[in-house]
Parts: structure tokens; C-alpha cells; sequence
């Protein structure tokens, strides 16, 4: 073989070997990148790690750009000068309980399963991004008391999330009795996730009982209707009511919706404590959920 052949053979060796080289090493950088399991799971290792460590903080519309923090506040709001030095009081209010929120998911978040982080992060956004719009929903008059009672709304979601994270039992909750359709003159409760109920005394029934309209707005995990849940209490006597149809029963009023069902206390007559002036709505989380009666 002459020198020129055996020089053109072993160049084109070494290229070859190269070229090799360089394609099986492209290859497996390319899959490890771009593998559509990968894009599809999101969750190259790199990338699982970075999410798995991050918490993510509570961070207030009415004060954005950084996460809930604790700043010093009126004890009473009413007291306050103007209606936009309340609703800043109440702002105030709701994120120092959402910083303590926050410290409270936090711990949590540090000692759990990957997971429970999801789970962590999903329930503390569903329940921050339904908050505001159940406020709204429920004081919409469309008069400058509704930015106080909605301010005053965010305060008794985020008190009412911060016991449940805390495993504090939900104390009943007493409502006051008023035959007005303004929802800033109603007696309001938030359950622990998050749903309001109020109610209003619409009519007396022909047997001398009490026609109670409930309303209900979903949380951010809704709202299941059982009004066997809802009844007249006072003393040992109770009445189960009547419920008015539609029949509500099992009906799952979703995040931020609305839902108003009636019942017919028509046993009200035959109370034998008589205690029915003054009486009031009493919401009583468990079994029963709800009631009202004498204080």
C-alpha cells in the first residue's frame, strides 16, 4: 500500500472514531433533556428536588410583593376614623393571622412526604384563591359598607383556617336573628374551610312556626347541603323543620357560588320552653352542623 493510500485510510479511521464519539455523547445528552417522559412528568431530578424544597408563602393581594408579615394593628377596627383607615386595620389583621398561618404550613411542609408538599401547596392555593371571591359574593350592595364587611370577611376565613390548621375544635357559632335582605345587617359564619352560612327569618308559616331562608357560599372544597344538619334548638326541644323544595339535600354548592334554600319550623307551637323572643341561629360545626334556637 503506498503512503499516500495508508495516510488517507488512517485519517479517515481517526475522523470516523470521532464523529462516533461525538454522536453517541450528543445522543445520550439530548435524551436525558429532552425525553417526553420527562417533559410530560416534569420531573427530571434536578428540577424534583428545586420544587420539593421551595414553600410557597401566603402573599396578600392588598399588600403584594413580598409574603405575609406581621405588623402592628388596632385591636378593634370599628374604631377607626374613616371607612379606608378600617379596611387597612382589617387588611393588617388578616395578614398577621396569615403569617401565623404560613409558620404553621411551613413546619408542616419541612417534615412531610414529597408528596404532602404537593398536597400542602394545592390546599393552601385553593383555599387563598377562593377566599376573595366567597367575600365578594357575600356583600355585593354595592354600597361603601361592602369593602369593610368584605375586609372583615377576609379576617374570618383566614382566623377560621389558622384553627383548623391548628386542630382547634370550631366553636358554634351563634347567629343573630334579622328579617333583612342586606347582607351587611346579617349574622355571618365561615366554616373551616372556608364556606359561608348566614340566614335570614323570611315569614311565619299558618301554624304559627318560622320559615328560615339559609344561604350558603361555597368554600374552596364547596359545600355538601344536609338539612338535617340545620334545626331549631332550644333546650331539649328541637324541630327538624320542613325543608322547602327544591329539595337542597346533598346538593355541593361549588367554590364561590351561592346557594339559598328554605325550611319551615312548623313545630315552633309546641315548645314548651316558650323561649322563642330573642332567639338565635346557631351553627354548630359536626354533627349537628347547624342550628338555632333560645340563647
Amino acid at each position: 500500500m503506498s503512503g499516500s493510500r495508508l495516510g488517507r485510510t488512517v485519517l479517515l479511521t481517526v475522523l470516523a472514531g470521532i464523529l462516533a464519539g461525538c454522536g453517541g455523547s450528543a445522543s445520550s445528552t439530548g435524551t436525558a433533556a429532552t425525553s417526553p417522559a420527562a417533559k410530560a412528568s416534569g420531573s427530571t431530578g434536578t428540577a424534583s428536588a428545586s420544587s420539593a424544597s421551595l414553600f410557597t408563602p401566603i402573599v396578600e393581594p392588598f399588600d403584594p410583593g413580598h409574603p405575609a408579615r406581621t405588623k402592628s394593628a388596632p385591636a378593634s377596627c370599628g374604631g377607626e376614623t374613616s371607612t379606608i383607615a378600617i379596611e387597612q386595620c382589617y387588611d393588617t389583621r388578616t395578614e398577621n393571622v396569615d403569617a401565623a398561618i404560613d409558620a404553621v404550613q411551613s413546619a408542616r411542609y419541612a417534615s412531610a412526604s414529597p408528596s404532602g408538599k404537593v398536597t400542602i401547596l394545592s390546599q393552601d392555593r385553593a383555599w387563598l384563591g377562593a377566599r376573595q371571591p366567597v367575600c365578594a359574593v357575600a356583600f355585593n350592595t354595592g354600597g361603601t359598607i361592602d369593602g369593610i364587611s368584605a375586609a372583615s370577611c377576609l379576617l374570618d376565613e383566614s382566623n377560621a383556617r389558622l384553627d383548623a390548621l391548628k386542630g382547634i375544635t370550631p366553636p358554634e357559632a351563634k347567629l343573630k336573628s334579622t328579617d333583612s335582605q342586606d347582607p351587611n345587617e346579617m349574622s355571618w359564619y365561615t366554616t373551616p374551610e372556608g364556606s359561608r352560612i348566614t340566614m335570614t327569618d323570611t315569614q311565619g308559616d299558618e301554624t304559627g312556626g318560622v320559615i328560615i331562608a339559609w344561604t350558603v357560599i361555597g368554600g374552596a372544597d364547596g359545600f355538601v347541603v344536609n338539612p338535617k344538619q340545620f334545626y331549631f334548638l332550644d333546650g331539649s326541644f328541637t324541630d327538624p323543620g320542613i325543608v322547602g323544595s327544591p329539595d337542597p339535600t346533598y346538593h355541593r354548592v361549588a367554590p364561590g357560588k351561592e346557594l339559598q334554600f328554605g325550611i319551615d319550623y312548623s313545630k315552633l307551637p309546641e315548645d314548651p320552653n316558650k323561649t322563642l323572643t330573642g332567639s338565635v341561629y346557631v351553627y354548630a360545626p359536626g354533627s349537628p352542623v347547624a342550628a338555632w334556637g333560645a340563647p
